[in-house]
């Protein structure tokens, strides 16, 4: 359409009678032609209108990719006092297949020992805390727990697909069997005496370990932690490892108590102090290692196959399935001159509870989009980066088609008017695009969409509107 240029008062007043405004006011009214809106404009020269339109793009490459490994480790120097939970657990469900979540951490004081020159260490035991559990809440959790052979690298990014093997001590500190629940904790006795003489060795106060993380890392580097893999069903345990309720606990005597001239039976008569080796938020590294197998599924037929084109799109948590696209060349559709994109965004509906087998609350309250500037570097879209409002970028939202008698409709959208235009500028490659789980490492949820080769009206679309000069 052309551009429509509207008079401007000059700030200037002047009183008019009743009866003359009513006239001109009539005579206005009167004069109006619907069909004529190009008031002014032929005072500019036809080089200086400007046309805007909009687009609707469905024609875009789409397939089903494995994620890229993904950092899921937290450095203390950086992450500082971040309480993030980590995922345990195995589970098989039809939609995605097997997965796994194993964790490895360094141990971090949570308080300095000071245990005197000859404490008495009573017992040995281990205590997870479980925040949240997903899947299954009925399913046992069968937790093996290994000792590291050397510690974590400092200020070193972990990934999800890290390689453990060769690195623990094949005998395992624990090997127990529990159903988690919420909000709770589960301690395990260790009947481990090589390791109760090494904490006491440790803890001599002329070469204590328990001063100096450095000192206590060199020598209790920290731990494998992982789980039998279910053949059916199953689920995660949303372990708080930075809780001080967590870690390796010796009771003990302090030497002041304990002093090798009192008898057993007064022993046994006094109170344990309790000493929790844990997982401090400010100076233990904790990370996720992740396993899929997709064997089964419908995904296991299209994922990482340039030549099948998905009905359904996947994105999901722990970097499992995911959706990448590679948008055409927008000049085809605009075609030349100077273009500015007015506003650009890609969205897409999700399937409905009754044909994707995944209900409302489990549906990922964010994705996110990247893509690849440079070879091997990934980074989320500019317009992610300056944005000041999530619900523009990737946000879950609920379509204002639903009414009371229908189910839901639900979407997610992604504004990428600045990406776009950074494209036709030259200054990036139009690059594939890369929609994930927000935050895949804390998450094993999975949502289904709409492709753009669905068919459906909800399906994957770019909506463009821009202006031409």
């Amino acid at each position: 359409m052309n551009h429509s240029i509207v008079a401007v008062p000059t700030g200037k007043t002047r009183k008019v009678p009743i009866f003359s405004a009513i006239v001109i006011f009539s005579l206005l009214m009167f004069s109006c032609d619907p069909e004529n809106n190009k008031l002014g404009v032929d005072i500019f020269p036809p080089s200086d209108t400007m046309q805007v339109y909009a687009d609707t793009i469905t024609d875009m490459e789409t397939m089903l990719v494995t994620s890229r490994p993904r950092v899921t480790s937290i450095i203390p120097s950086i992450n500082n006092n971040e309480t993030r939970l980590h995922l345990l657990g195995s589970m098989v469900d039809t939609i995605t297949g097997f997965s796994k979540a194993e964790i490895v951490t360094e141990f971090g004081l949570l308080r300095v020992g000071s245990f005197g020159e000859d404490p008495y260490i009573d017992s040995l035991s281990f205590a997870f805390y479980v925040d949240d559990v997903y899947g299954d809440t009925a399913q046992q959790l069968h937790v093996t727990i290994y000792e590291l052979y050397d510690d974590l690298v400092a200020d070193t990014n972990y990934t999800s697909d890290y390689d453990i093997a060769g690195k623990y001590n094949p005998t395992p500190l624990l090997d127990e069997t529990f159903v988690p629940k919420s909000n709770s904790v589960y301690e395990f006795e260790l009947d481990n005496p090589e390791l109760l003489d090494r904490i006491y060795a440790a803890s001599n106060p002329a070469d204590s370990i328990f001063y100096y993380n450095a000192d206590l890392q060199d020598n209790f580097p920290g731990l494998y932690i992982t789980t039998e893999a279910v053949s059916s069903g199953g689920g995660f345990a949303k372990l708080d490892l930075g809780n001080s309720l967590a870690g390796l606990k010796f009771k003990y005597y302090h030497d002041s108590v304990y002093n090798g001239t009192i008898t057993q039976t007064q022993l046994d008569t006094l109170p344990l102090s309790t000493y929790t080796l844990g997982f401090s938020p400010y100076s233990a590294q904790k990370f996720n290692i992740f396993h899929h197998d997709f064997t089964g599924t419908a995904i296991a037929d299209v994922i990482d196959d340039p030549t099948t084109d998905p009905a359904i799109g996947y994105a999901q948590g722990m970097t499992g399935v995911n959706l990448k696209i590679q948008l055409p060349d927008i000049r085809d559709y605009i075609g030349d001159g100077t273009v500015a994109i007015n506003a650009a965004r890609l969205v897409f509906y999700v399937l409905p509870d009754s044909i994707s087998g995944i209900t409302e609350s489990e549906y990922p309250k964010y994705l996110m989009m990247e893509t690849e500037l440079l070879e091997g570097t990934f980074d989320p879209l500019y317009d992610f980066v300056i944005s000041g409002s999530r619900l523009l970028y990737g946000q879950l939202q609920q379509s204002n088609e639903s009414s009371a008698f229908l189910a839901p409709k639900y979407f997610y959208n992604f504004n990428i008017g600045r990406h776009l235009q950074s494209v036709l500028s030259g200054e990036i490659e139009n690059n594939p695009l890369y929609i994930f789980v927000n935050e895949p490492a804390t998450t094993p949820n999975v949502i289904k969409f709409w492709s753009n080769h669905s068919g459906m009206e909800g399906g994957l679309r770019l909506e463009l509107i821009y202006t031409k000069f």
